[in-house]
């Protein structure tokens, strides 16, 4: 298996991991779509679940690709994970862990955008952003930097764990 193949597969996990959440969420909001003052928050978050479901789509159709934007090695498609270094398996790690939160990270997106719109286009049910959502709102926007320098700064991370493991003269 090459290493390119390994990241693939993660992105394809992602891709069902997605789809079932957008399936479960967006059947658990069929009920709102015809209820009073519901409409315009039900379509926009039905929306949301479409496009998740069109991501999901095209991370199962092209994990290869997608694998290979994300995590690019000096000879691409030719080292197999047996004859991997540590620091290339790091790399790979620290990839499949930045999908995983980038998971945890969408949905908070996702639900956040939705109260968000809920609190400024509905008047018949005023919703508040309270102190503490404010707060989760802000810890979401640091998770998703989090996850963007996990996923397209892996080589980096690396070279600053091995840096600060060898000394400056490794």
């Amino acid at each position: 298996m090459k290493l390119e193949h390994i990241v693939a597969l993660a992105v394809r996990l992602f891709a069902v991991v997605l789809a079932i959440y957008a399936l479960r969420n967006g059947i658990s909001l069929a009920p709102y779509f015809h209820e009073q003052g519901w409409e315009g928050p039900s379509y926009l978050y039905a929306g949301f679940m479409v496009v998740l479901l069109c991501l999901s789509i095209v991370l199962w159709k092209f994990p290869l690709t997608i694998s290979r934007g994300i995590v690019t090695f000096r000879e691409p498609g030719e080292r197999g994970a047996d004859s991997a270094s540590a620091e290339e398996i790091q790399v790979i790690g620290f990839t499949i862990l930045g999908l995983y939160f980038l998971f945890y990270v969408l949905s908070d997106i996702i639900y956040w955008g939705f109260i968000w719109f809920v609190s400024q286009r509905n008047l018949e049910y005023p919703v508040e952003i309270t102190l503490e959502q404010k707060g989760a709102i802000a810890s979401t926007a640091i998770e998703l930097i989090f996850v963007i320098v996990l996923l397209f700064g892996a080589k980096g991370i690396v070279g600053i764990l091995h840096k600060f493991r060898y000394g400056s003269d490794a």
